[in-house]
């Protein structure tokens, strides 16, 4: 019986994902302190969406979003339950709900395989659903990537399921496991939705899903739909707003393809090289080595002739592509590993053994992909010894942040001239361009962020205490909104969060016009002044006519609605 634990792969599958939950759970639990990271936008969405969902706000009526509302749920329901967790962790992490699971099936169903499909499958899973690290960086500092959570969470998913196509025979659980990733890429983010059905289109051509779970997957899909579309009207207005989003973002396609294959032609070249190899070998009489993968294993239906393993790699690559074309940053093209294991699997042993070709190409796509994201998470985990605390008196304790003794001196010191230099920021904005150009990758923007955010939360409290005002609603004209969450307040309804101006932010209707009109005081940032930030106040001026414009610290002013102009 002694043995049988030990050498029985499902008490090592359970073993390691309890433990990992009940690790996580403990972090959670924890005063963690992470060093902040670039462009740290993207956290205060979560802060912005959840705490707006949390206090009864309907999501693509009362405000919109430029991802699905799953993101917002599932955070804020795992914040729910460990309230003083770092925000950054709850956010990564929060996706684990749903995915735990189904790596948990998945990697059940890939025992028969043996250990090497098993821990092939779930450390990857594991690396990328944990580290709060994307691929790509834009600053040679260590730090917590705080922006494309979702672009993670969607590859994730991804990944899970072309590993589900691949190792899971059972139909029941495709029919479960395909729904579930489905739905959660639908309501993650609608380009990954798309991206998936990209996949599982040829994943019916070539018949290694059958048309029976197809209209199975199909029919449950649209069922939970339905009921949630009737029960409460979500899934139209969702489709709405995405449509709105996509008509504000026409013809920027070609641009992104050319630049997604220029910042990562490392993995699209080696998987290029890979898929012409094993058609090369195809041309020479070898064997397709998915034949070979399922020999032992037969599948129902049995796979069809595109079934061939060279071009199953084209189509991840071209899908791969096309998806970090709309979702730049993340961990795109993980979603090709379960496929390298599936050839790794199907290599005959003796060859296994030998440095043959493809082996190497499949080690030149995953490695330089694992690397990265190690090598950042390894960096931000060595500076925390010498790094010190981001001090804040007014956000809450789930907002703790590090830095460099040095960017936190810098920020310091460069606030006083970004408030005294308003002028000069006023001309870069006019002239559309920022005062640098790497200025929201910059840790000491970062760390200015979360102490003018907290400066201007002191500064609100105290006019309310010497004015006798009470501001309840309150709006932010930057990309998000985390100062009502953080003082337990109403922000404004009618607005796009995620403010980017140049592609989020969808036109103002004149019922969100007149949500807006009633909002008791409007926050501008001014340090600096940008481009994003007058035209987020720009494209919203119209509802905000009579109201007062004060200066409440020196790095922010703000328009206080005429209603407190007489007391």
């Amino acid at each position: 019986m002694r043995y049988l634990y030990l050498s029985d792969s499902k008490y090592w599958i359970f073993a390691i994902l309890s433990g990992t939950a009940l690790i996580l759970a403990a972090a959670l639990n924890l005063p963690v302190e992470l060093p902040i990271g670039e462009s740290f936008w993207d956290t205060y969405i979560y802060i912005d969406g959840a705490h707006r969902l949390s206090i009864g706000q309907e999501i693509y009526r009362e405000f919109h979003a430029p991802v699905g509302p799953l993101n917002y749920i599932l955070f804020d329901l795992l914040g729910s339950l460990f309230p003083h967790g770092n925000v950054a962790l709850v956010i990564q992490w929060c996706m684990m709900l749903v995915t735990l699971p189904v790596i948990a099936v998945i990697c059940l169903q890939a025992r028969e395989r043996g250990p090497f499909a098993v821990f092939g499958l779930l450390l990857p899973y594991l690396m990328f659903s944990l580290l709060p690290f994307n691929v790509t960086s834009w600053n040679v500092f260590p730090g917590v990537d705080g922006f494309a959570y979702y672009n993670r969470h969607s590859s994730v998913l991804l990944y899970l399921l072309v590993a589900a196509l691949f190792f899971v025979r059972s139909h029941i659980a495709l029919v479960g496991l395909v729904s579930v990733l489905l739905l959660s890429l639908a309501f993650v983010k609608i380009s990954g939705f798309a991206i998936a059905g990209l996949v599982l289109a040829f994943a019916l051509l070539t018949r290694r899903i059958g048309i029976g779970v197809s209209i199975a997957v199909a029919a449950l899909c649209l069922s939970i739909a339905a009921v949630l579309e009737i029960s409460t009207g979500s899934v139209s207005a969702y489709l709405h707003s995405a449509l709105r989003l996509l008509d504000a973002n026409d013809g920027v396609l070609l641009t992104n393809l050319v630049t997604t294959v220029s910042a990562r032609f490392d993995v699209i070249l080696v998987a290029a090289i890979l898929a012409a190899y094993l058609l090369f070998s195809r041309l020479r009489g070898g064997e397709n080595l998915l034949l070979s993968f399922d020999r032992g294993h037969p599948r129902n239906p049995e796979p069809g002739r595109l079934d061939q393993d060279w071009l199953w790699l084209a189509v991840l690559i071209f899908a791969n592509t096309l998806f970090e074309s709309q979702n730049f940053g993340g961990a795109a093209f993980v979603s090709t590993w379960p496929l390298l294991v599936v050839l790794v699997l199907a290599t005959p042993p003796e060859r296994r053994m030998r440095l043959s070709p493809l082996l190497v190409l499949v080690g030149l796509i995953a490695f330089p992909t694992a690397t990265k994201v190690l090598h950042s998470a390894a960096r931000a985990a060595a500076t925390t010894i010498n790094n010190v605390a981001v001090e804040t008196e007014h956000l809450p304790a789930n907002m703790r942040f590090s830095a460099k003794a040095l960017t936190v001196e810098a920020a310091a010191a460069a606030q006083p001239i970004l408030s005294g230099g308003r002028a000069t920021y006023e001309k870069y904005a006019d002239a559309n361009i920022l005062p640098a150009y790497w200025l929201y990758f910059d840790h000491r923007f970062q760390v200015n962020v979360l102490k003018t955010m907290d400066e201007v939360i002191g500064a609100i409290r105290k006019r309310e205490a010497d004015f006798g005002h009470h501001y309840e609603v309150i709006d932010l004209r930057d990309f998000a909104n985390p100062v009502t969450a953080a003082m337990g307040r109403t922000p404004a309804r009618g607005i796009s969060i995620g403010g980017d101006p140049y592609r989020a932010v969808l036109p103002l209707t004149g019922e969100e016009a007149d949500l807006l009109s009633q909002t008791d005081l409007v926050l501008l940032p001014t340090c600096p002044v940008t481009a994003a930030r007058k035209k987020l106040h720009q494209k919203y001026r119209a509802a905000y006519e009579g109201f007062n414009r004060i200066a409440l610290t020196d790095c922010f002013d703000a328009l206080e609605h005429p209603r407190y102009a007489t007391r």
